[in-house]
């Protein structure tokens, strides 16, 4: 119920040969290298003699290509030219219009992958391809007409040279997508015209909650460490003015031995309380190896088939357990399109989608902990804040693209 997308697994057996498909040109809606597609990042260029040009892409674990095809209604294949390294390289998510498919490369030889998918009316339909496990390659990418599962058609089938191209993001109606700040902060925070909240934890402050203690080992000077079980950190947010976009920032460090960000359990992280109980709320928890946020109406991110929702997410696997991060919340509600991203590091996922959320104000920000008012367990980030910071503009004027 917690997640939104479909997971299932394609085994491709190594020496499995596929059917010859009848593939007539009209059927190619796309047929493109895949460092041509859409908008990418995390991929990185290899030699290999089977690639079409002598050059595939290798998929770092947090790599993301994305982009759109105007399709009409019907059934299609994804179809793939790929090879995995080793048995610990070979696993990818594949999402289409935001169902999430999980799939393996064949290992130690190339091979085609296919998924079939349906379009249930005419439109913009997007693509992205996800790394999960570093060294995943994929030489091309094509979708034909026609439902033909694993097996049943070879890269080989699809006929002529490139074909199709990726409508303009700006033209889709939902999408996520790759975002990078243009730079990470590198000293304390200094306030500006657009912050309405700063915490450098460099003495006692007023909103720690629990169990808590002070070390002078922060990201810059002291620091706040949210104790197992029930420490958090609370923001009167009545006053801010957060209510159509707004930014919040802050540095982390989980405890190392609860490896936090590697383990499967649920961690929370930021909750931002709606003022009315028909408010918006965000949420911010790591569950499994993903850092998920969520915005929600008349609903709990815990049962997301409630009430009005939207979700993002991005891997954490990669971030090391020893250091400090930095995690950035952001969110802009003010147009027709509204946006969601998620960040650590200075690098993670942008969101938009049709309007869903009418802005309302917000009563409180919760830090580190599950949010006071719910029954359910204590699910603790474990660790230390410090420098933490809330802005009433929205992340978009600080990325790199």
């Amino acid at each position: 119920m917690r997640l939104l997308f479909l997971t299932a697994i394609v085994a491709v057996l190594a020496g499995a040969a596929a059917h010859a498909a009848d593939i007539a040109a009209d059927d190619v809606m796309l047929k493109i290298e895949m460092q041509s597609w859409g908008q990418s990042r995390g991929l990185s260029p290899v030699g290999a003699d089977e690639a079409s040009d002598g050059v595939a892409m290798a998929l770092a674990g947090d790599a993301s290509a994305v982009g759109a095809l105007e399709l009409p209604a019907g059934d299609y294949t994804l179809v793939l030219w790929a090879t995995a390294p080793a048995g610990d390289a070979d696993g990818f998510f594949v999402e289409i219009n935001g169902a999430r498919t999980r799939l393996l490369g064949r290992i130690g030889s190339w091979g085609t992958l296919s998924l079939p998918f349906t379009v249930a009316q005419a439109g913009p339909v997007t693509i992205q391809i996800i790394g999960q496990e570093p060294g995943l390659t994929i030489d091309q990418i094509a979708v034909v007409r026609g439902a033909y599962p694993q097996g049943e058609i070879d890269y080989a089938d699809i006929p002529g040279e490139t074909t199709g191209e990726s409508i303009g993001l700006e033209d889709i109606p939902r999408l996520s997508a790759p975002c990078e700040l243009a730079a990470l902060p590198d000293a304390p925070f200094e306030a500006d015209a657009t912050t309405v909240f700063h915490e450098s934890f460099d003495a006692p402050c007023a909103g720690v909650v629990g169990d808590h203690r002070w070390t002078e080992e922060g990201r810059w000077g002291q620091a706040l460490i949210l104790d197992m079980p029930d420490g958090r950190f609370d923001i009167d947010a009545a006053e801010l003015g957060i209510a159509e976009r707004g930014t919040i920032e802050w540095w982390v460090k989980p405890r190392p031995a609860a490896r936090v960000w590697w383990d499967q359990g649920w961690h929370y992280f930021l909750h931002l309380e709606p003022a009315t109980a028909d408010g918006v709320q965000i949420d911010v928890s790591k569950y499994r190896t993903s850092l998920e946020t969520w915005i929600t109406l008349d609903g709990r991110p815990y049962a997301l088939d409630e009430g009005i929702n939207e979700t993002t997410q991005m891997g954490t696997s990669g971030l090391s357990i020893e250091d400090w991060h930095h995690m950035l919340v952001s969110w802009d509600l003010s147009g027709e399109r509204q946006w969601l991203w998620v960040m650590t590091d200075g690098v993670g996922t942008q969101s938009f989608f049709p309007r869903s959320f009418e802005p309302s104000a917000f009563a409180r920000i919760e830090v580190g902990n599950t949010p006071s008012d719910w029954d359910v367990p204590y699910l603790p980030m474990d660790g230390a804040i410090d420098e933490l910071r809330v802005s009433n503009v929205s992340v978009r004027e600080r990325l790199a693209q």
